[in-house]
């Protein structure tokens, strides 16, 4: 059984309810007693009762490296959300470089001596011995030795997720990434980048030691 609402200016939205395939429970949904806000769902308590809320996680778009850059700055909306993931696919680096980060604090990229981070990298045959980072640094050491200029394997991909600390803790990234190092060797770079005091990150700009990211894209999401 199904019901059909028809609309004045012509074509009907019918509302079915589903085939049992067992069993013959009945199903009530009761609807929200007001409209939501824009942008959020509906979603169930598990008992029927449907409610408007925010998703989870929102999913700001994917952009794509149109051009070849020595910087790329993505900003975050910290007014409603305060975490955020952010995935970087195949951004290929026009030289050999390490990459590095900084955060929008205030409004603007700082270059300030409190970034404290720490990277190592995984091979196939075991850990690196050396560490990447350190602190006190004017930026975040996010991998090294990244392999460039080779359009088919040597591309960086990482996967970062930031809490931006919205003034109750230190702000900090964690780092997971996969790439083609200088030397040819398949590398897991795995890490992190803080901020050395309680002001929020407003935004990202990550950039290559040397050269430029001739192409790629990245998929921001919040929560």
């Amino acid at each position: 059984m199904s019901i059909k609402l028809n609309a004045q200016s012509g074509g009907s939205v019918a509302l079915d309810a589903p085939t049992q395939t067992t069993g013959s429970a009945d199903v009530t949904l009761k609807l929200p007693v007001a409209d939501g806000s824009a942008n959020q769902v509906i979603q169930t308590n598990g008992s029927g009762q449907l409610a408007f809320a925010s998703p989870s996680y929102k999913n700001f778009g994917t952009t794509t490296i149109s051009s070849a850059s020595s910087e790329i700055d993505i900003d975050f909306d910290v007014t409603n959300y305060s975490n955020f993931k952010l995935y970087l696919e195949g951004w290929n680096p026009s030289a050999d470089c390490n990459m590095y980060c900084r955060y929008k604090i205030g409004g603007s990229i700082s270059t300030a001596s409190t970034y404290t981070s720490l990277t190592i990298k995984k091979y196939a045959g075991g850990f690196d011995s050396s560490e990447y980072g350190g602190s006190n640094q004017n930026y975040g050491y996010m991998s090294n030795n990244v392999g460039g200029n080779d359009s088919s394997y040597e591309v960086y991909n990482a996967q970062l997720e930031i809490m931006t600390g919205s003034g109750t803790g230190m702000p900090f990234m964690n780092i997971s990434a996969f790439y083609k190092a200088a030397d040819s060797a398949y590398v897991h770079n795995m890490g992190i980048v803080g901020w050395q005091n309680f002001n929020q990150i407003q935004g990202i700009r990550i950039y290559p030691s040397t050269g430029n990211i001739t192409s790629g894209k990245y998929t921001l999401y919040g929560s």
